[in-house]
């Protein structure tokens, strides 16, 4: 039984995949297995996994989150690793995080950079307190990146798993739940090539906010009861904080690109929403007064 399944999901990605595996090919680390699980690609993303000599599992196209729910139930490994397709590791990835393995951790994830189509390369340098708790790592935002990640196999089934339902975002639910169970760790080297594409979810406008909105305040938040009960009642309220924030600026967001779309009746309904959510946000308020006057404009 391998240490490691090193876990892919992919949709028509022959361009890039590639590469990706040629990373996992290259670590240091050697304990591990591949899992690809075909999304119900048209283009020869399986055969060249198989060239890898990857666990293929095919299937129709039924989204990430089913996929990574997939993926976690077909590996062996006691811990997985998360890789997109269109990212690339460092070959010191899976060595490095593997020496950060103790007895309470559930989740090891590294720094990265972020490389962008026009040629920039940016550097991200996230700070987190060694003493910081799990929920510090995805809370106000989620600085858990996915092909950075690797997490207890068992801990994450055990918990539920990743959902379908979650077609996007789907990787922020994963952490949400496992989060209550043991310790994160922040591994501080860059060891990702993080691939910001033009095709990508957080450019995709409607679409994310779509996504977030939908994970925040339709999954998470009937959820938080039970994911903050171990917290002392202060923690539990700083971070129920966090998420309501969370779901009045996504609220907000969307309701800008449904206003940029013409969905302006839409577009006011998540102003709404965004203002009862995040009242002490300004950008809020400035985008739902701009909508307000769109409108009287338009009388």
């Amino acid at each position: 039984m391998p240490l490691i399944s090193v876990c892919l999901a992919v949709y028509n990605g022959e361009a890039t995949l590639r590469e990706a595996l040629e990373s996992v090919r290259s670590q240091s680390f050697d304990d591990y297995e591949i899992v690809v699980l075909d999304d119900g690609s048209t283009d020869r993303s399986p055969e060249i996994a198989e060239e890898f000599g990857a666990k293929v599992i095919r299937q129709a196209n039924a989204g990430l989150g089913a996929g990574r729910k997939k993926l976690v139930e077909a590996a062996s490994g006691d811990w997985i690793a998360f890789l997109d397709h269109d990212d690339v590791w460092t070959p010191d990835k899976l060595e490095t995080q593997m020496r950060a393995v103790a007895e309470d951790v559930v989740l090891i994830h590294s720094d990265c950079w972020y490389e962008y189509e026009d040629g920039r390369i940016v550097e991200r340098n996230l700070k987190i307190g060694k003493d910081a708790s799990s929920f510090d790592h995805i809370l106000p935002s989620n600085d858990v990146i996915a092909s950075s990640a690797v997490f207890r196999r068992e801990t994450m089934l055990r918990v539920g798993n990743f959902i379908a339902e979650t077609v996007r975002c789907s990787d922020w639910y994963g952490w949400f739940i496992l989060a209550p169970h043991g310790r994160f760790v922040h591994v501080p080297e860059k060891q990702v090539r993080y691939r910001v594409l033009s095709t990508s979810l957080a450019n995709a406008g409607v679409r994310f906010h779509e996504a977030k909105f939908f994970l925040l305040a339709k999954v998470i938040t009937p959820l938080m009861p039970v994911l903050f009960s171990t917290l002392t009642l202060n923690e539990a309220r700083r971070y129920s904080s966090m998420v309501r924030k969370d779901i009045g600026i996504a609220a907000s967001t969307l309701a800008k690109y449904l206003a940029q779309e013409g969905r302006r009746e839409e577009a006011r309904k998540y102003h709404r929403i965004a203002i009862r959510m995040a009242p002490g946000v300004p950008r809020v308020w400035t985008r739902a007064v701009s909508s307000i006057a769109a409108k009287r404009g338009k009388a």
